[in-house]
């Protein structure tokens, strides 16, 4: 999933769809598989190369999906277990037009306010922030969203990007 330039949202699935221009997003997060595509569940985790049983299984579980105006982004966390059908189904009725499954489980954490509401079951290297009206997002992530946005593409350092 990545958010390009003028907010627009799109979720690929490089495996079957063929790799996306990173250099075109502002913010991408890799995750899956991909649990709705074009309003419709739609479910191949073999294809997308998921093989581990705690994906496939039933578990707790963690998902992002968009509209199909594409002016909201959902964070869903399932505490119960699911699989991952009834998870694309829950995403699908949401509205999303396109949903993908994140790491759940251990992996999920929530923080509101500076209070941890939810610890996470192990320790995280990464994590969505979400800021709001309230909770402003810092200057310097603004003036790197607002240099994106007219234009400026920075190279990547071949030492720390992964492909």
């Amino acid at each position: 999933m990545g958010i390009k330039a003028g907010n627009q949202l799109e979720m690929v699935t490089a495996r079957i769809e063929g790799k996306p221009d990173w250099s075109e997003h502002w913010f991408s997060l890799t995750c899956g598989p991909r649990l709705v595509k074009g309003g419709k569940v739609w479910l191949s985790p073999l294809s997308e190369g998921f093989k581990d049983s705690h994906v496939l299984g039933v578990g707790s579980r963690t998902a992002i999906g968009f509209p199909a105006s594409r002016g909201k982004l959902f964070l869903v966390t399932f505490l119960d277990s699911l699989s991952l059908e009834a998870e694309a189904k829950v995403m699908q009725a949401i509205g999303c037009l396109e949903a993908m499954n994140l790491d759940g489980g251990a992996s999920v954490g929530l923080a509101h306010q500076g209070q941890v509401l939810l610890p996470p079951g192990r320790n995280l290297t990464n994590v969505l922030v979400v800021y709001d009206r309230k909770y402003r997002a810092p200057a310097q992530l603004k003036e790197s969203w607002e240099r994106f946005q007219k234009g400026y593409r920075p190279s990547p350092d071949p030492s720390v990007f992964f492909d």
